[in-house]
Order: structure tokens, then C-alpha cells, then sequence
């Protein structure tokens, strides 16, 4: 339900901006914690700013082989979806900033045995240990809270520069096991709670931001 709220909030800012696009209006480009994001800023009235967008990255590592006993794959996908306020107290440049993420976040990795084991005198080969997969989430709603530098759509027409450091609350992450062949009691649900519980602490997510915003 929150997230259809969401949603419709984003669509509705992004139609109310392109209705009023000569007005106190602003696009831009960031880098952060989030990833690339492209962001849309929009003056209503003085001291409130609202602004929407999304942001993107993905990375990916192999390693393990040679010496180690198994191979993996682990791969970082970042995606969210956001719409926020500004208030500026001080009417200045000095801004709070407050709202909620559409937060797709997730890390997944797998590990695949490459070493041969000898159990009771019985040998075993990679193919017959199988294959383990973990999957890390978070709270598909997250409320973000932060303070910054710069007003997009103060002033004259023009690229503006913006600075941004706050932290969004993701709850406590989400671990979905899965695998194949012997190993497969690894992906035991008393697994998925120890390792939820080992990330416990990842409730909060660090966020900082650099961008560069165009006013027309």
C-alpha cells in the first residue's frame, strides 16, 4: 500500500513539473552512495523544495579458484526510487531534507565448489557437493532523513552545485539461501536467521551526495 502511495505521489509531482517546467524548476545529475541518480527539483513555495528520481549501479566480483576450495560470483545491484522535501529554516542554502525510497537494493552471491572431498573413504566431486546461493534484501519502503548545500531552483537560470549527507533506515536485512547437491542442508532455515542476525546491525544506510543541477 505504501508503495503504490509512492508511486502515485512520483507520478503526480512529475505531471505537476512538467505543467509548471519555466517555474523554479530543476534537473540535474548526482553520485553517491545510492549510485548515479537523476533527480527532478521543483519550487513550492519559498522555504519547501519537493523533488523526485532515481538511482542506479551495479557491480560485480569473481574470485576464488587456485589455492581455494570453491569459486564465486557476487554481484551488488543498486535501484531506487525517490521523492523528497526540502526545507530551508534559513532561508539560505542550508536545507533538511525528508521523504521515503522505493529501495531495490540487493546483494546476491554464489559459491561453487572446485575441490574434490573424501568422507568414510567415499570421494565426492565438485558436481556432487553442488552449488550455495545468498541472496541479501532490505525493507522495500525507507524513509530517508539528511541535511544539505544548495538551492536548484534559487536564483537566475544556470548550473548549480549541490551537497547532501543523511541516512535511510532499511531495517534489518532480509537472507534468502538456496543450494544444490550434498550442501543443500546449508540452505537451512535456522541458516537464513543466523546470518540475518550476524547483519542485524546494517539497519541504517549511509548516503552521500554530489551533483550538479541546471535551473531553467
Amino acid at each position: 500500500m505504501m508503495k503504490k502511495l509512492l508511486f502515485i505521489m512520483l507520478a503526480a509531482f512529475l505531471l505537476y513539473s512538467s505543467q509548471n517546467f519555466a517555474q523554479g524548476f530543476a534537473i540535474g545529475a548526482k553520485v553517491s552512495t545510492l549510485g548515479f541518480s537523476f533527480e527532478l527539483d521543483k519550487s513550492i513555495t519559498e522555504n519547501i523544495n519537493l523533488k523526485a528520481g532515481g538511482a542506479f549501479f551495479s557491480y560485480s566480483q569473481d574470485g576464488g579458484g587456485g589455492t581455494d576450495d570453491y569459486t564465486y560470483t557476487a554481484k551488488l545491484d543498486l535501484s531506487s526510487f525517490f521523492i523528497l522535501a526540502d526545507w530551508f529554516p534559513f532561508g539560505n542554502s542550508i536545507r533538511i531534507t525528508g521523504g521515503a525510497l522505493i529501495n531495490l537494493n540487493e546483494a546476491n552471491i554464489d559459491l561453487v565448489p572446485t575441490s574434490s572431498y573424501t568422507v568414510g573413504g567415499d570421494v565426492y566431486a565438485p558436481k556432487d557437493l553442488g552449488t550455495l546461493s545468498a541472496k541479501v534484501d532490505f525493507n522495500s519502503l525507507s524513509p530517508y532523513i539528511g541535511m544539505g548545500l544548495g538551492n536548484p531552483t534559487a536564483g537566475g537560470s544556470g548550473l548549480k552545485f549541490t551537497f547532501d549527507v543523511g541516512t535511510i533506515y532499511q531495517g534489518s536485512p532480509g537472507v534468502d539461501l538456496s543450494a544444490t547437491g550434498l550442501i543443500e542442508p546449508s540452505a537451512a532455515p535456522d541458516q537464513e536467521a543466523q546470518l540475518e542476525n550476524n547483519l542485524s546491525w546494517f539497519k541504517w544506510y549511509p548516503v552521500v551526495s554530489f551533483g550538479l543541477m541546471y535551473k531553467f
